[in-house]
């Protein structure tokens, strides 16, 4: 409930720093690829590019648009603020211009797009002989049993050392690259290969202790719950401290929600992501499950989601948010309402499915056809069990797919008719308009602040 009991003149009247950057010209060009990037459009002959900049890096964007723009003959515009997370690839932004392709800087949660991509990831030094020293001090070798490297976006520069170091230390074992071209064995963002190149399936990591390198942070978490292996490990790279990744307590709350999604009976399909075409076929997949098992949906888009935003749809019992895996709005609890991912929909809604899981399934595209993880819908049957949360009896109940024109017409009917009454009951409804019926008054200043407190209210 802070969203409501701080003061919200700190978040009025607060004022945003630009952090300069201590980087020399000649280093901010290296470090931002713009060569590459200036050779890239040129080969492909673009015309209109987005130049897409999380916040850390809007204080050097007009340098950068400069540099380009210079350099190539061509378009470009800058976003700023995209709409959803900055890992994403803003395609909605860009078609608003219609760009012919993104220059994406900074972090990526490497998802498909509908449009050219070419990605810059963030740089780090990284202190390679310290770091591997303390692996050695902690794993030996890898003759009995067999690991897999994963190291930091930010340090994507330095694979060549990193590949050099690990496999003359650790010669059986193997690395998850970053692979940004698609590839059937590609995972997170990820590609498995062993010392003589030979690519593998994430199958492979069963067998493995996994060590990432890099800082704690939602990335390493999404590998920690996505990734089945025998353990995971991190180094912090700074201060060299290797530390054991188990996320239980995470699970058993999961679990809870999942339940959650049995006793609901609206559930909202919270859109926070529109790029590729595989948005659309998980929505109408998480459509077909809603529909199977007797519960409404309704579809949800907001930008990015908040506390007042959902508020709004008080109706809402779950929501099943359609976002990259690096989003964690996921871990939320400040929301009224819960909020899923779609795999954990399926495990509650599809009966196909094993009830009890070890690991997640963040990437929806797993769920769709051809995938790994994709599991046909089994039609519903009209049962009763019992809810593990309230304890009172849970109803499913599900009616015909085939139905006359006339009953369809008269649920149609009822569905807005409910969905009229719901409107009615609530206090506010929007802006009216009540056209003729206000008073023509010359315009003056209203107040100002937020509801919580208007500037013209006493303290």
């Amino acid at each position: 409930m802070a969203n409501f009991t701080i003061d919200g003149k700190i978040c009025i009247e607060r004022e945003l720093e630009v952090v300069p950057s201590n980087r020399e010209f000649e280093d901010l060009i290296s470090h931002l690829d713009v060569l590459k990037t200036c050779k890239w459009i040129s080969d492909n002959n673009y015309s209109k590019v987005c130049l897409q900049f999380p916040d850390e890096l809007l204080n050097v964007s007009a340098v950068i648009f400069e540099e380009i723009k210079n350099k190539c003959d061509v378009d470009l515009y800058i976003l700023g603020d995209t709409s959803y997370a900055s890992c994403c690839v803003d395609a909605v932004a860009a078609m608003h211009v219609q760009g012919d392709a993104v220059i994406h800087y900074g972090r990526s949660c490497f998802t498909k797009s509908n449009i050219p991509v070419f990605t810059v990831l963030p740089k780090k030094k990284l202190n390679l002989e310290a770091s591997i020293k303390t692996l050695q001090d902690n794993f030996g070798s890898d003759e009995i049993d067999k690991l897999c490297l994963f190291y930091d976006a930010e340090f994507e520069h330095c694979k060549d050392e990193i590949e050099k170091a690990w496999y003359q230390q650790y010669p059986n074992s193997y690395i998850a690259y970053i692979a940004l071209e698609e590839n059937r064995n590609r995972f997170l963002g990820r590609l498995v290969r062993d010392l003589n190149g030979e690519v593998y399936n994430s199958d492979v990591l069963k067998n493995c202790t996994c060590i990432y390198i890099g800082l704690n942070g939602q990335t390493l978490f999404i590998y920690t719950i996505s990734i089945e292996a025998k353990q995971w490990f991190s180094l912090n790279p700074e201060t060299l401290e290797i530390v054991s990744k188990t996320e239980t307590a995470w699970f058993k709350r999961r679990r809870f929600l999942i339940e959650k999604c049995k006793d609901a009976n609206v559930i909202g399909i919270l859109i926070c992501k529109l790029a590729g075409d595989q948005t659309k076929d998980i929505i109408n997949r998480l459509k077909d499950l809603c529909k199977v098992n007797g519960k409404k949906s309704y579809i949800i888009s907001v930008g990015k989601p908040n506390v007042a935003k959902l508020a709004n749809f008080p109706e809402i019992d779950i929501y099943v948010m359609v976002a990259c895996p690096e989003n964690d709005l996921y871990n939320n609890r400040d929301f009224y309402k819960p909020i899923v991912y779609p795999f954990e929909l399926e495990v509650a809604l599809n009966s196909n499915r094993q009830p009890y899981f070890t690991n997640h399934v963040t990437d929806y595209d797993e769920l769709l056809p051809g995938n790994k993880h994709y599991c046909d819908i089994n039609e519903a049957k009209e049962t009763t069990d019992v809810s593990l949360i309230t304890n009172k009896i849970r109803e499913t109940k599900v009616h015909s797919s085939i139905e006359s024109s006339l009953e369809l017409a008269e649920k149609q009917s009822m569905a807005l008719e409910t969905i009229g009454q719901n409107l009615q009951e609530r206090s506010w409804k929007g802006l009216e308009q009540k056209l003729g019926e206000t008073e023509v008054k010359k315009a003056e200043e209203g107040r100002k602040g937020i509801p919580l407190q208007y500037n013209n209210e006493p303290e």
